[in-house]
């Protein structure tokens, strides 16, 4: 008798263990859903953003590839690039500046190429000599 009674005191504990495991799992549906619906107009707004950067950008970018720009020209333009380089439409005006100027000034548009790959790519310099590059800030906010 003794042995059915734990039985069932196992059974009993694993299925309020399984209620509320499911009753987690509502309620962090819940969560996440009145999440994303609070984020929803932040992220409305970070489109909006990135509309307006691919508006403004686009004449600048045009501008710079039909001239020879001087180098800080060129880099100024790319560190401002490279905040929304996340988005397609502004990486296609990044790498349409480090193509216009890739013979012009190749180690400044190297240095840019590998701040984009730090940045939105790290899984591309994993295994190559530049995996290093990954670890930079680590170094420098460890001093």
């Amino acid at each position: 008798m003794k042995h059915s009674c734990y039985f069932t005191y196992i059974k009993l504990a694993e299925y309020n263990n399984m209620m509320t495991m499911e009753n987690k799992k509502e309620k962090t549906d819940l969560k996440y859903d009145d999440l994303v619906k609070q984020l929803e107009p932040l992220i409305q707004q970070m489109k909006t953003i990135y509309d307006q950067a691919v508006v403004v950008y686009t004449p600048l970018v045009d501008d710079i590839c039909n001239r020879k720009a001087n180098e800080n020209e060129v880099g100024l333009l790319l560190d401002y690039l490279l905040m929304f380089a996340d988005d397609e439409r502004i990486l296609q005006l990044y790498k349409k500046v480090c193509r216009a100027y890739w013979k012009i000034y190749p180690t400044s548009i190297a240095f840019y190429i590998m701040e984009y790959r730090k940045e939105y790519d790290p899984d591309s310099l994993v295994g190559t000599e530049y995996e290093y590059l990954l670890h930079e800030d680590d170094e420098t906010n460890d001093h």
